[in-house]
């Protein structure tokens, strides 16, 4: 029985000294998706070193190094065409100079100079009271957060809006989620888009320990408009039919028809995404085509649903909770 593609652990060739790692073990160590290495691939970034008899593809260790560093480099804001044709020696002295960059930078703040933090939510503004003399707390009309802390204490479709109101409002600015209890799958989305997760109830001294690796971590954030490693499967949608439905049919304090019009795209987005999934059932020699249409249509349907969430903000509309 052939080896199952997405299979986690590295397996080895008739060659001991030659390990090579099958797709779904590159794609947990790496943090890309199955589908973004194989669109890597036909764009002819990267190609997959060796081939299984059935045509599965495995990549050596280095190449793996190679897909991480890319992974981390890309997020950091470099493009994949740019760094596409370097060198594994060439990624690791790229990624050094970008760490090297951080830590003198961060070097050059002084001791006594105090990192402006902005709570969204009662929880974050309650734990932002114990923080030591190294932060400063801000209230919500006060301008350039060096950092936000965002809690995820209210429902899942309140978490989705604070956080992409809190990236969209507050540009580069590195964000910190902070949670008691959340939904399971609310965390692993806001995780796999890069965000930073701290668990409280904490001390302080752990806390403060968690806000410095947040800022550290900066340049590994998601970048709100660039949502490239959601993949078809874990980018559950934020809105029911049903709440696409009210919204679209509310009334607007902005004199347009954007809540319309928004709705009525993430819908039609939504549906095409079902679409792909009965055509890879349908049609199974074009499965490969279906999943790269779903997957790209998914992102596009998240990005969208964060400008409605975004816009439901500004416009004072209110999402109706779904009981069904």
């Amino acid at each position: 029985m052939p080896a199952n593609e997405n299979s986690y652990a590295p397996h080895m060739s008739n060659q001991p000294e030659s390990p090579y790692f099958e797709i779904g073990a590159v794609a947990k160590i790496t943090g890309l998706s199955p589908n973004t290495l194989r669109t890597w691939e036909r764009r002819n970034f990267i190609q997959a070193g060796l081939r299984s008899p059935t045509g599965r593809r495995r990549y050596s260790q280095e190449q793996v190094e190679q897909l991480a560093l890319m992974k981390r480099l890309t997020n950091m804001g470099d493009s994949i065409s740019s760094i596409s044709k370097l060198s594994l020696t060439e990624l690791r002295s790229r990624m050094l100079e970008y760490e090297t960059r951080h830590v003198e930078a961060r070097s050059k703040q002084s001791a006594t100079d105090r990192i402006r933090v902005l709570p969204i939510g009662k929880l974050a503004s309650t734990w932002a009271d114990i923080l030591p003399n190294q932060f400063e707390k801000l209230s919500s009309d006060e301008e350039n957060p060096e950092l936000l802390m965002v809690d995820l204490d209210a429902s899942a479709i309140e978490c989705r809006r604070r956080v992409s109101v809190a990236a969209l409002e507050n540009p580069d600015i590195p964000m910190a989620l902070v949670y008691d209890y959340a939904p399971s799958e609310l965390l692993r989305q806001f995780s796999k888009e890069g965000r930073f997760l701290i668990r409280i109830p904490c001390s302080p001294k752990l806390l403060t320990h968690y806000l410095n690796a947040a800022l550290a971590n900066a340049t590994h954030q998601a970048d709100p408009t660039a949502q490239s490693d959601i993949s078809f499967k874990s980018a559950p949608r934020v809105f029911t039919d049903k709440q696409l439905a009210t919204i679209a049919a509310s009334n607007p304090n902005i004199k347009c028809e954007c809540p319309h019009h928004t709705s009525a795209l993430v819908a039609s987005l939504a549906s095409f995404e079902n679409y792909c999934r009965r055509c890879e059932i349908e049609s199974p020699d074009d499965k490969e085509v279906h999943e790269y249409l779903g997957t790209e249509i998914g992102k596009a349907r998240a990005i969208v649903e964060d400008a409605l969430l975004y816009l439901c903000q500004k416009d004072n509309l209110v999402i109706p909770e779904d009981n069904t």
